[in-house]
């Protein structure tokens, strides 16, 4: 395999200061490795998902700090300011029309129902 062709793991994406266009390429040949094995929703070990919405075709990815979804004409990469707390970007991102609970988790490293409870708790931080 060559250097070009080589998939980075999605979760070391955010911290090789990798440029947008390598996340996004990364992110596609995960997304079409996953596809080709007809996976719509998987947890990795390291904590990062996939999901494939068949209603609006949407594809995402997230990992700790990072999120790219695929959608049929654009494709959105979201990345956690150093010196942001998962709480204060997690959030910004909760508009109910963009991003699932599940995602919000494993974007703040954490998981769904720390998400759920960290979004209904708007005393602490």
């Amino acid at each position: 395999m060559t250097d070009e062709s080589k998939i980075v793991p999605f979760t070391e994406l955010k911290d090789l200061n990798v440029d947008l266009n390598l996340a996004v390429e990364q992110a596609n040949k995960m997304t079409a490795v996953l596809d080709s094995m007809g996976i719509e929703k998987a947890t990795f070990k390291t904590g990062a998902t996939f999901h494939r919405d068949n209603n609006s075709d949407v594809a995402t990815l997230a990992t700790d700090g990072l999120i790219v979804q695929k959608r049929e004409h654009t494709t959105t990469v979201t990345i956690r300011h150093q010196g942001s707390t998962e709480k204060e970007a997690m959030k910004e991102l909760n508009d109910p029309e963009q991003i699932t609970q599940e995602t919000l988790g494993s974007f703040s490293g954490k998981s769904q129902p720390w998400a759920s409870i960290s979004l209904s708790d708007t005393t602490k931080d």
